[in-house]
């Protein structure tokens, strides 16, 4: 993944994850996506940081 797909990809996972958190009702399969973007969101941070992408 090339730089700028990976800043969009950390953008879009963060609006998703506010939407997320934004619900009144979280039901079992809505904390498990919120699970599943939150470390994603982590891996592309670490990526983005440590310069894991294709220039």
């Amino acid at each position: 993944m090339k730089k700028k797909e990976l800043e969009e990809r950390v953008a879009d996972l963060e609006s998703s994850i506010i939407c997320m958190e934004c619900k009144d009702h979280l039901d079992s399969d809505d904390y498990l996506q919120l699970g599943y973007l939150n470390q994603e969101l982590a891996q592309c941070k670490k990526d983005l940081e440590n310069g894991n992408y294709e220039l």
